[in-house]
């Protein structure tokens, strides 16, 4: 140390050595040469620092020590002077009670009256009973996965090879569960085991009941069909197309590309042919070139006539639904006829579809093509779903309060609230109902709401009431009914739902764009035995017009916002079905029986025209389809035909198709859009140029 404080060298010890030392390599490498050549450690002037750190820190820990005695001391004197205060309080008491009771101790009086109380027995806990397996719940989520007990057991029987009765036993623990609250969640599955039990019989009390909501004034008009009735009482000139004036409740209603009320807008297209830039002369020019002044229909001929049947949405909240009133509801129809529809080849293009007539009653299809199927044993029709029209929405504003009775999602709400809402029976025609005869009235059959046990075979899955005329220009009268029939859907939407595992069919709110298939509604309507050959044939068709007819009746119940398993057909032999949580006879009632089909709001004189192929001129008119062997397409057929007797090959193996237009507006008209030539000239150069090699191009306008 005098060697190293005499060459006045640093002790250079890093910090890390304070405690552990110094490494022997550490050592080697900060030895130092002494004046005399001979090195010299360092190692002891860290080891006094080392010990003042230790003093240091033995001084905090004792400081700290003594912090922590002081606290405690102070604590437990309080906690003894509470002590002391409280049994001071209790003994005065007790010697105030003893002075004014002659002597009495009434807490020795309290402790031998609690002694003298018979001692409770500790009753053992029951186990639980062991699970049999009549516990087993069908209906009941399984685990937190996202199927039911039913659909576990079905894949256990096939992928292990197990019985039904081992899978539900092996499955007990995760499929059992007590008491009854009568509900499903929001996944659908059964939250109670006793309704999952075939046969259960279901108490109206205990039905779930339809929930109240409050609206604004402008949207209960709407819905409760007030609205329409008072706008179908006025005098609208549709010459002048004047715009009515525009009031609070009729907002929801008007329409936003021409500022008219609904009304006006659908009686200006009947009249002048569904277009707004249309006027009486070019309507009148349109219908000349069209027709090219051969046939068409005659003047004694039937229009086609939509009857208007206000409706009256605030009836669903009750149960049963009430049922309507024929003679009443006969006087409350309003026709609109359209005369513009007067050739079976221009048909698609007269059509009522720009402005239909389902703006005012949302229970007709928005019908876009009729047509007769090959052999004539079914009518087609092609219809879409109008209320996905006025789906587009906006973002709500800071502050903004969304009306009564309209629901948001996600901070959006629909710009056409009212119309969307509207139109929700929209919704409804995509649904089956199943309806039972009871009889006829003057030659038409009656029918009347039933469950799926006790609907007829035909009426089991039908939407529409199919009624057909035949016109003869000889007869008197020139017009008569030869035929009904119950519709059917060409598509299963329900169904459909379930296998694509979504909730719902439709949402009373209306937020389902992304459930496509809810767009177009495909439906038929049988026509009549005798006469399948004369429609195949092209028979009932003159001069370009039809002599046979169909009326279509919309059957008007609620749409069904549950789980599309709740109600599907027997013919499924559905096990997973959701028993007893759509009851029709707490739904509809027992007894109710629809209007007569001229009471009821409908499509009426709906012309037959060809079939397809005789329509476009790929058959020629009165052929037997059956008996055609080959049917030519296009130029390169007709020209292999003659040669080979037989068709070509098919030479199409890929298929692109798109939808294209000049100019659109986008839902509620948020966005206007004028670049279609664009778009479709890009589209067709991309499929060229990736293979394809034959286009066919289907103008509806």
């Amino acid at each position: 140390e005098r060697e190293r404080r005499a060459s006045n060298l640093p002790c250079i010890w890093p910090l890390s050595r304070h405690i552990y030392g110094p490494s022997s390599a550490t050592m080697r490498s900060h030895q130092v040469q002494s004046g005399d050549g001979v090195p010299v450690s360092h190692a002891h002037g860290g080891s006094r620092k080392r010990g003042r750190r230790i003093k240091l820190t033995v001084v905090g820990a004792a400081l700290m020590s003594m912090y922590t005695i002081f606290l405690y001391a102070v604590m437990v004197s309080f906690d003894k002077s509470g002590h002391r205060e409280l049994h001071e309080d209790r003994t005065s008491a007790v010697s105030a009670s003893l002075r004014a009771g002659g002597g009495r101790d009434p807490l020795k009086e309290s402790l031998d009256a609690r002694a003298s109380l018979p001692q409770r027995k500790e009753e053992p806990k029951k186990r639980p009973r062991a699970l049999i397996i009549e516990d087993f719940c069908g209906m009941c989520q399984w685990r937190d996965m996202p199927f039911n007990c039913n659909e576990r057991v079905e894949w256990v029987v096939k992928q292990k090879g197990a019985s039904e009765t081992e899978a539900k036993e092996s499955n007990l623990k995760f499929c059992t569960l007590p008491g009854c609250n009568a509900k499903a969640n929001d996944e659908g599955f059964m939250q109670c085991e006793d309704l999952s039990t075939p046969g259960a019989k279901p108490d109206l009390a205990t039905y779930p009941k339809v929930k109240h909501v409050d609206k604004a004034p402008e949207l209960d008009a709407i819905l409760s069909g007030s609205l329409l009735k008072d706008l179908f009482s006025r005098d609208i000139d549709i010459t002048e197309r004047i715009k009515s004036t525009k009031k609070v409740n009729e907002e929801g209603l008007r329409d936003r590309r021409s500022g008219e009320d609904l009304v006006a807008s659908v009686l200006a297209a009947a009249k002048l042919g569904d277009r707004e830039y249309d006027t009486e002369e070019t309507s009148s020019a349109r219908q000349q070139a069209v027709l090219g002044g051969h046939g068409g229909r005659t003047a004694d001929m039937p229009v086609l006539t939509a009857y208007i049947e206000p409706i009256n949405q605030t009836d669903w909240e009750q149960r049963p639904l009430p049922v309507r009133d024929g003679p009443s509801t006969k006087k409350t129809l309003f026709g609109v006829s359209y005369p513009n529809l007067h050739s079976c080849r221009a048909m698609q293009s007269q059509f009522p579809i720009d402005t239909p007539p389902v703006d005012l009653d949302s229970y007709l299809p928005w019908i876009h093509d009729v047509f007769p199927s090959h052999d004539g044993k079914d009518i087609i029709f092609i219809a879409q779903n109008r209320r996905r029209c006025y789906n587009g929405q906006r973002r709500m504003q800071m502050g903004e309060k969304a009306p009564d009775g309209v629901t948001t999602h996600k901070n959006y709400i629909h710009i056409d609230y009212g119309k969307n809402y509207f139109q929700r029976p929209q919704s409804a025609l995509f649904q089956h109902v199943p309806v039972k005869k009871i009889g006829e009235e003057d030659g038409e059959p009656r029918y009347r709401l039933a469950s799926h046990e006790d609907a007829d075979k035909e009426g089991m899955e039908t939407r529409f009431i199919c009624r057909f005329k035949l016109f003869d220009s000889s007869a008197s009268p020139n017009l008569s009914i030869v035929g009904y029939s119950l519709s059917a859907h060409e598509v299963d939407y329900d169904y459909h739902t379930y296998r694509k595992g979504y909730r719902y069919s439709a949402t009373e709110a209306g937020f389902d764009n992304h459930m496509i298939w809810q767009s177009q509604l495909l439906f038929r309507c049988p026509v009549p035995e005798e006469y399948h050959n004369k429609v195949s044939r092209g028979e009932l068709v003159v001069n370009d017009y039809a002599t046979l007819y169909v009326d279509v009746v919309p059957i008007r119940t609620p749409p069904r916002y549950t789980p599309p398993r709740e109600f599907l057909q027997p013919r499924y032999e559905f096990k997973n079905e959701i028993d007893n949580l759509f009851v029709p006879d707490f739904e509809w009632g027992k007894e109710h029986v629809l209007p007569k089909i001229d009471q009821s709001g409908r499509w009426e004189n709906i012309p037959v025209c060809l079939p397809s192929l005789m329509n476009h001129g790929l058959l020629p008119e009165g052929a037997d389809i059956n008996e055609q062997d080959v049917i030519v397409e296009n130029d390169a057929d007709g020209k292999y035909v003659p040669f080979s007797g037989v068709l070509p090959p098919k030479i199409h193996k890929v298929i692109a198709c798109t939808w294209a237009s000049t100019t659109f507006r986008t839902r509620s008209n948020r966005a206007s859009v004028g670049d279609g030539k664009r778009r479709l000239k890009e589209w067709l150069e991309f499929n060229l140029l990736s293979g394809f090699d034959h286009i066919y191009v289907y103008d509806n306008s």
